[in-house]
């Protein structure tokens, strides 16, 4: 069977209502607590983990000393970046939608930011991580350059087939690329998370799918209807966003046009129910745990599965030459909105 790397990483973050006020004076990370036994559980599955940590998670000391703890005693997991601007110094309060997405800010301050939040995750476990996810996502250039510049080796700040008013990704699936346009050494490696539809090719659902959001469309709500039907489905990899039977639906999309790389994602505060929309009880968190395992069993049935850390998987894809090139005529358009196509 052919070999599939396998990532599974997690957004490590403080708990507050997405729908409300950002977080910039109260601000809680009980959920770092439930991270010991969420790890046990996918060791068992055979996986390893990478967790994307933010400013507020580092700083707080009880939930450092567990991320301290957890890393000395599970040595094969990662910690990378994650950067939230409205809790890492030097800090942007969040009054806005648009300052919230780092796209939108200074590069001095995301320079600073960046270098703040690599020093914090190196004291606590004293490595540099090398591995880095922008809060809300949506990544540039230049932000890229950075990266490479201190020290990273992968970025997975793309989130596939998706768009917003400050950046769009909607043009993008999910295959990992060499950032050589970049011009850095050593090369910038792109690993997005995994996302597509029930039926490919994805290029053709995804402009179908942008063709039913207009307006003159959507008002006879056809999404819904295929949806329903099982006829048109956008899904991402993530047991917080989608059922194992869908998940599985992507999974076989993509075996049959080899990909190299399946990257599943979720968000640790789903770890305590109550904290997201997605995990309100128990049982829905329980529900989530199955959903990682069914996916990752239909895997193993279908391919020689290989799980990894995003790092050690990105270098591993590099070695292969199963990367692709990213283009350089990159379209470039508004509030420092970056469009990447395939």
């Amino acid at each position: 069977m052919r070999e599939i790397k396998f990532v599974l990483s997690i957004d490590t973050e403080e708990e507050w209502d997405w729908e409300g006020p950002f977080p910039n004076r109260v601000i809680s990370v009980e959920n770092v607590s439930h991270l010991p036994t969420f790890q046990r559980q996918v060791r068992g599955m055979g996986l390893r983990t990478t967790y994307f940590l933010d400013y507020a998670v580092i700083e707080n000391e009880h939930s450092r000393q567990i991320l301290a703890d957890l890393y000395k005693s599970e040595p094969e997991i990662e910690y990378g970046a994650h950067l939230h601007p409205w809790v890492t110094p030097p800090v942007v309060p969040a009054g806005s939608e648009a300052n919230s997405h780092i796209v939108n800010l200074p590069m001095d301050t995301v320079s600073a930011q960046l270098r703040s939040l690599t020093e914090g995750i190196h004291n606590v476990t004293g490595q540099k991580p090398t591995a880095f996810r922008s809060g809300r996502w949506g990544i540039t250039d230049p932000i890229l350059r950075e990266l490479a510049k201190q020290g990273y080796l992968v970025d997975s700040s793309i989130y596939p087939f998706y768009e917003t008013e400050w950046f769009s990704c909607a043009d993008y699936d999910s295959w990992p690329l060499a950032m050589s346009h970049l011009g850095t050494t050593p090369e910038l490696i792109e690993l997005p998370v995994t996302a597509g539809f029930n039926h490919r090719p994805f290029v053709k659902a995804q402009s179908l799918h942008q063709s039913l959001e207009k307006p003159e469309w959507a008002r006879f709500r056809v999404i819904g209807a295929l949806w329903a039907l099982r006829l048109h489905r956008k899904i991402y990899l993530s047991p917080e966003l989608s059922s194992a039977r869908d998940m599985i639906a992507l999974c076989k999309q993509l075996l049959e046009t080899d990909y190299p790389v399946i990257h599943m994602y979720l968000h640790s505060s789903s770890l305590l129910p109550g904290s997201t929309r997605y995990v309100q009880t128990e049982s829905e968190k329980g529900r989530l745990m199955m959903r990682i395992e069914k996916v990752v069993n239909f895997l193993r049935s279908q391919c020689d599965l290989k799980a990894e850390t995003i790092t050690n998987a990105a270098l591993g894809l590099r070695e292969r030459g199963e990367l692709k090139a990213h283009h350089e005529n990159t379209v470039c358009s508004g509030l420092s909105q970056l469009v990447f196509r395939d």
